[in-house]
């Protein structure tokens, strides 16, 4: 039986309300596919996945942002078969891990990225044709011409076919081993359900596909577009690189809603036209991911439309977007922006260090309860298991007594007497220095109040006195306000306690990005520029 909350359906329906319009067109090449021609290639791509992949089975999707992949997703969602998004650029051994631990049967590739993938066999797309040889017609070569594919022979998944899985997105360890976290149909349509109702989108708008194919942003972009009639704009990532590109991109497609990560945004807003020239015709604009500092969300803000809406996103790989803030004047005279409130259907909590949930106004780990969290983590229950907490109580996730099970974020937050949420850090983001509990990322709120300064990264490093010091890493502006080390210390002594004060800063020309747009926190700390 298909989910309730069926994206594929929904794809289905608007694509024969509206088969003449544009559904996706392609930064890079400039290929359009009308909502026609979508739907007639997923259904294509559904009957080859069906006959290839069966119960308990996978799809690998290694290929470039393109109309092509934009098909593949939706075939697979068609043929209520999970896919796998594997970054094409990523390293050999991350992308060999990922193949490994969730062993699909079909892989698909890019033709210009097919050597990245020399042991795997890969051939041409047209030994999988669909009965009726449907790839040889027009819009069919459109597809061939691209990808390339791979048969497998892997062993099928019970937690794939029990959890009845629309794809999963493996995100980073703590280990360094790549963790698939597994994201049922339910799950995926439920978030896309509430986010067409919270943030709609139609036939008139034109919706920038900013983030990368293995990231979660991009289920917004694609699917509550693709469900609604938008027209899908893929920015390629040579445009996405550079912010000059992004920002021409952004302005000549006339863009309407944009959902991107905030060092993205503070990239366009230091590196392009945005500031002299604005963005006219945007109308939404989503972030999420990492905190977004007031200072350079207030400069960002003032650069838009007034009738641009603005709304801040917090939910993890795991639980899919869960709470959410709309950013308004009000919120932006403030010194830190809320997370806010939580998504219908879905219950967030406060555990306190005792382990026992808070009431009303509380600080604590946030865990979260609802049809949009995940099952867990693919082929691993001890993992999942640590993941999850099971509280007693009513409305549980079975059978009455048994309690409902919460995902655990690892991030704290502080619920106020409106219960408006607070981001408050990392379980890990929280150090001890000089005695004192000192939380990493209010010092950078600190730091990022100098209006000279564009970036921060606060790290803790040991020391044989003090058993923890803090170091700052910064990006300035390249304005007169810019300070060096000393005076940014000294300006800092007038804004938070002494033991908050780094004992050193460390200027950088830029501070270096992950695969999915956020600072690498974990690679901040080379030379200084």
């Amino acid at each position: 039986m298909r989910p309730v909350h069926d994206i594929g359906r929904r794809f289905a329906e608007a694509a024969r309300e509206r088969p003449g319009a544009v559904a996706v067109r392609d930064g890079a090449t400039d290929l359009s596919l009308t909502y026609g021609q979508c739907l007639a290639l997923a259904s294509q791509v559904a009957e080859v996945v069906a006959a290839h992949a069966g119960a308990g089975h996978c799809v690998g999707l290694s290929v470039r942002k393109s109309p092509q992949a934009i098909v593949l997703m939706l075939g697979c969602l068609l043929a209520g078969v999970p896919y796998v998004p594997i970054d094409p650029h990523a390293p050999p051994p991350r992308r060999r891990r990922i193949v490994a631990d969730a062993g699909p049967r079909l892989l698909f590739v890019s033709a210009d990225t097919a050597a990245n993938w020399p042991d795997e066999g890969i051939g041409a797309l047209t030994g999988l044709a669909p009965a009726g040889g449907g790839w040889s017609r027009e819009a069919g070569e459109i597809l061939v011409g691209d990808l390339l594919v791979a048969r497998r022979e892997a062993a099928g998944s019970p937690d794939i076919a029990a959890n009845e899985l629309a794809y999963v997105l493996y995100t980073s360890g703590s280990t360094g081993v790549p963790k698939g976290v597994m994201i049922s149909a339910v799950n995926a349509g439920y978030f896309v359900d509430w986010a067409a109702a919270a943030f709609p989108l139609g036939p008139g708008d034109r919706v920038a596909q900013h983030a990368p194919l293995h990231f979660d942003l991009p289920v917004y972009d694609i699917y509550v577009a693709l469900t609604s009639g938008a027209c899908l704009h893929l920015m390629d990532d040579r445009t996405v690189m550079f912010p000059a590109a992004a920002y021409r991109f952004l302005r000549d497609r006339d863009i309407t809603a944009l959902y991107a990560v905030p060092s993205a945004l503070n990239a366009l807003t230091r590196r392009s036209r945005l500031l002299e020239s604005g963005l006219p015709r945007l109308r939404r604009l989503l972030y999420a991911g990492e905190e977004y500092h007031v200072p350079q969300l207030r400069t960002l803000v003032s650069a838009l439309p007034e009738r641009t809406r603005v709304a801040n996103l917090y939910g993890p790989v795991e639980t899919n977007v869960v709470t959410w803030a709309d950013v308004t004047p009000e919120l932006l005279a403030g010194t830190r922006m809320p997370i806010g409130g939580p998504v219908p259907g879905t219950e967030v909590r406060l555990l306190g260090d005792d382990g026992v949930p808070r009431t009303g106004p509380a600080e604590g780990e946030l865990i979260v309860s609802g049809p949009s969290v995940t099952p867990g983590y693919l082929h691993d229950p001890e993992r999942t298991a640590h993941a999850m907490l099971t509280l007693p109580g009513g409305g549980g996730d079975g059978a009455a007594g048994r309690g409902r099970v919460y995902y655990r974020t690892g991030d704290f937050a502080e619920a106020d007497a409106a219960g408006v949420l607070r981001f408050r850090g990392r379980r890990d983001g929280m150090v001890k220095t000089r005695g004192f509990r000192v939380e990493l990322g209010e010092v950078e709120a600190a730091i990022l109040a100098h209006p000279g300064i564009a970036q921060a990264v606060v790290r803790p490093v040991p020391h044989p006195e003090h058993g923890t010091v803090l170091e700052a890493h910064v990006v300035a502006d390249g304005s007169a306000a810019a300070p060096r080390d000393s005076a940014l210390r000294h300006w800092l002594t007038g804004q938070v306690p002494a033991y908050m004060v780094p004992v050193t800063v460390a200027f950088h020309e830029e501070l270096p990005v992950t695969s999915t747009g956020k600072i690498a926190r974990s690679a901040v700390g080379g030379a200084a520029g």
